[in-house]
């Protein structure tokens, strides 16, 4: 499976919607938070997806979005949140504790707008870096095997 991981549009609905257009071909998409709004007015392009919406710190108005998501990807099981209630913007340990907890080995957060990838004791911890700057991820996996990569739209 290929899944769009996007974080923190903050209503840069054009940029949103070049990422969303250039990796159309991807199965899944996960918004990580700052921008769920921005999303309705894209629902075009995911419609017929698997989509999974965390809710951010500046998503006020979304009652309805979940703090964190623990699902499957192929057999490669990830924790996802925004990442303000893991104190992510000191150190990813709460990040790291909360989803190898889950049984995770994989966790995705947005907040800090800064992409990331690193790794703790067989849990990956990985940030798309913010769409307002131009950064997204993409997750790849078949199996319980799974790649990550930072990209980036001009």
């Amino acid at each position: 499976m290929k899944i769009l991981i996007i974080s923190d549009t903050h209503g840069f609905s054009s940029l949103l919607e070049a990422v969303l257009k250039k990796e159309r071909g991807c199965d899944a998409v996960i918004h990580l938070g700052d921008g769920g709004a921005d999303m309705f007015a894209m629902r075009e392009y995911i419609n017929t997806k698997p989509f999974y919406q965390i809710k951010g710190n500046c998503d006020m108005q979304c009652y309805d979005f979940t703090l964190r998501v623990i699902s499957f990807f192929d057999s490669v099981k990830f924790f996802a949140c925004h990442g303000h209630t893991h104190n992510v913007k000191t150190d990813r340990l709460a990040l790291y504790y909360a989803a190898k907890s889950e049984g995770c080995s994989l966790a995705l957060y947005g907040h800090t707008h800064i992409p990331l990838t690193e790794e703790y004791d067989g849990v990956t911890v990985f940030n798309p870096g913010s769409i307002s700057n131009g950064s997204y991820g993409i997750l790849e996996t078949e199996g319980k095997s799974f790649s990550l990569r930072h990209c980036r739209i001009v």
